[in-house]
């Protein structure tokens, strides 16, 4: 699964940022240089700990900038999370597909 990620300025404009892919059991993120280029242009402050210098990373494990856009797997309402946008089982990708991993705190989303 491969999903976008992008920023949307106050005027609601978005900028591509990068990619998120989770294969062969490991995680993905790759930084569309340019577009986070753009979007710090217009007043975004970069992706988490993800910095121009490293335009790929790889982990076994979600990244922290993603994993907070998601409930935890031992949240106490997580089955009706779950129901809710007809996953069934916990699945990080799919909740973030699903959620878009917005929060109201920023103005990241995926795609």
């Amino acid at each position: 699964m491969s999903l976008k990620l992008f920023w949307k300025d106050t005027k609601k404009n978005s900028y591509l940022l990068g990619f998120l892919d989770y294969k062969d059991s490991k995680y993905f993120f790759e930084i569309n240089e340019e577009g986070l280029k753009e979007a710090i242009r217009h007043g975004c402050f970069g992706i988490g700990e993800f910095n121009l210098l490293k335009k790929v990373y790889i982990s076994d494990k979600l990244f922290p900038f993603f994993k907070r856009r998601i409930p935890h797997k031992d949240n106490v309402a997580i089955d009706d999370i779950l129901k809710e946008y007809n996953i069934e089982e916990y699945d990080e990708m799919e909740l973030l597909k699903k959620t878009k991993g917005e929060l109201n705190t920023d103005r990241y989303y995926l795609e």
